[in-house]
């Protein structure tokens, strides 16, 4: 067996078979190599400043509103507040865009609707789908030839 010349720590033995103090500081070496690019990528503090944002007061916020029924109603109304959505009558379904006063306390819409005489019992549901909101959907069912619901949507 060859040996290093005297004074050596290990032989070629030692390096052919494995020295772990040798293959420790290997390792330890390989990580810090990788590591000060890493802690460079990730550790890195953005010098950027953020843009001040601008509080604007919405006054509203847009939302679809669609409304289906199976028998055309005679008369109908639809409110939200005091503001009246509903200018004629149309083929089901409805859709209008309108701007609802606040989303994040829910929204009452109120529904009237009649329908001719001898009018079976019939449905109408009304979807409210506020921009950035997921869609909420109410269905009501006449009594007699009318209703009159106040619909309440919320948002959690």
């Amino acid at each position: 067996m060859q040996r290093f010349p005297p004074g050596a720590f290990f032989t070629v033995g030692d390096l052919m078979r494995g020295f772990p103090p040798i293959q420790i500081f290997l390792l330890c070496l390989a990580f810090i190599v990788l590591a000060i690019p890493l802690s460079q990528l990730t550790g890195a503090a953005s010098h950027a400043k953020a843009a001040p944002v601008k509080v604007v007061e919405a006054k509203g916020v847009k939302a679809l509103l669609r409304l289906r029924y199976a028998h055309k109603p005679s008369k109908l109304s639809l409110k939200i507040g005091k503001k009246e959505l509903m200018a004629e009558i149309g083929a089901s379904p409805i859709e209008l865009d309108t701007s609802l006063p606040s989303a994040k306390d829910g929204v009452d819409v109120f529904l009237s609707a009649t329908w001719a005489e001898g009018t079976p019992d019939t449905s109408i549901t009304l979807e409210l789908e506020p921009d950035g909101l997921a869609s909420r959907s109410e269905t009501r069912w006449s009594a007699a030839g009318s209703l009159d619901e106040v619909i309440t949507f919320e948002w959690k």
